[in-house]
């Protein structure tokens, strides 16, 4: 019994002290010194719409980007669909003002090559609505928050200065893609005279290649050594293609399978989430991301859109660098990272949800009464509290204390933000 009420008093004041560190209140002096900081710099937003008719409130992105080539647009989570909203809208400012005209997606390779490709020709007969399904991961496309962006991409198409679009993730992203992988895959092959047969594993599975995206499916269908085979049969096959003639069809299936190749390889080793196939997948994407920039759009401006995560221009941790870091350590001022906050969320019965705790920094932008603004870190004066370390949730929505001012270039601030809606 004494051992009991020795352990519950040793758990009571564990807390007391626990809320006492963690949650105790900024000094009054500290909370104003903050306030007045993102007063002074912040820049108010009008409008997140695509359809808003005044960009005066954009033009502060003529100066910030003024000797820019690559602007990386975060997110928080990937069904914030306010921010959703607020990108489409500064991608069609960019586009029709600064001479952006490549967005790349952190999604698949091959997938967003074959959406942009459907975007001009439409050999594949894809409904106008369900045509990013083709390279997008669905909250990127199967919704009412980003279909005017979607629309606006084949807009362009058939204008003077089309968008690009493409992407640099080694996933499959393309729902629309799950049951014409294969017979893309074979038709490519026997287009080219590739006999499968030298790749028996392949050969046999083929028709099945999606669901090797499920480390259950792929250690059920390749029992001992086969996984290591398959890959090795990959590897194999896109040494072969990578010999055939330099045409965008040919290379973006050497890339293809390299990208697979990678993917099954990471999923099958690694936890997922784990910092460990973080890594592994942000240094690929990192080489995928170089090799479009400098090679397939060289010279052009560039818009790369991914999660908040994936931005962040200093290393996470001990082992994980992000993609942002790889970007900036090579391009370092010609490129800009935006990253996307919010103070709260509306659930669906309009109830405020995921507050964040009290020392983060979106408490002090709630309190500015300011629906969205933007905030350019990069020229604040070092002096500036903006430019020290303070709690945010910038990241997943988790309470991080970090010198935020390293990790991004400006913060795109949106009070309450929504969940993604059905576009039917």
């Amino acid at each position: 019994m004494k051992k009991i009420l020795y352990t519950l008093i040793v758990s009571v004041i564990a807390v007391v002290i626990l809320n006492r560190v963690i949650f105790k209140d900024i000094p009054e002096k500290e909370k104003q010194e903050l306030l007045n900081d993102v007063q002074r710099y912040k820049h108010p937003i009008k409008s997140i719409s695509m359809e808003y008719p005044d960009n005066s409130d954009l033009k502060v992105l003529d100066s910030v980007l003024k000797e820019n080539r690559i602007v990386m647009l975060g997110e928080n989570i990937h069904d914030d669909g306010a921010t959703m909203r607020a990108k489409g809208r500064i991608i069609k400012y960019l586009h029709e003002n600064l001479g952006y005209n490549v967005v790349l997606y952190e999604a698949g390779q091959y997938d967003t090559w074959m959406m942009n490709e459907e975007m001009k020709n439409h050999s594949l007969k894809i409904p106008s609505a369900s045509i990013g399904g083709l390279g997008l991961f669905d909250f990127w496309w199967d919704n009412s928050e980003n279909q005017p962006l979607i629309s606006y991409y084949q807009k362009t198409k058939t204008s003077s200065y089309p968008i690009e679009l493409g992407g640099f993730d080694i996933q499959f992203s393309g729902i629309e893609l799950y049951d014409r992988r294969s017979k893309l895959l074979k038709d490519f092959f026997s287009k080219n005279s590739i006999d499968l047969k030298p790749f028996p594993l392949l050969n046999k599975h083929i028709n099945q290649i999606s669901n090797f995206m499920y480390k259950g499916f792929a250690s059920k269908t390749l029992p001992g050594n086969q996984k290591e085979n398959f890959l090795n049969e990959i590897t194999r096959l896109e040494k072969m293609v990578s010999k055939l003639e330099k045409t965008s069809e040919n290379r973006i299936y050497t890339w293809y399978l390299h990208d697979m190749r990678n993917n099954f390889a990471k999923i099958w080793k690694y936890k997922a989430g784990s910092m460990q196939s973080m890594q592994f997948r942000d240094s690929l994407m990192a080489k995928n991301l170089v090799h479009q920039i400098d090679s397939v759009y060289q010279e052009q401006k560039i818009i790369v859109w991914c999660s908040n995560l994936h931005t962040f221009a200093s290393r996470y941790s001990k082992d994980y660098l992000p993609l942002g870091t790889y970007i900036k350590n090579k391009y370092g001022k010609a490129s800009y990272m935006v990253d996307f906050s919010s103070y709260t969320k509306y659930n669906k019965t309009g109830t405020p949800m995921d507050k964040p705790g009290k020392l983060a920094i979106e408490n002090t932008f709630h309190a500015t009464k300011t629906p969205y603004f933007f905030i350019n870190l990069r020229n604040i004066p070092e002096s500036s509290v903006l430019k020290k370390e303070f709690i945010s949730t910038i990241n997943q929505g988790t309470d991080q204390k970090k010198v935020w001012s390293q990790f991004f270039d400006g913060i795109f601030y949106i009070d309450t933000n929504t969940f993604l809606t059905s576009h039917e």
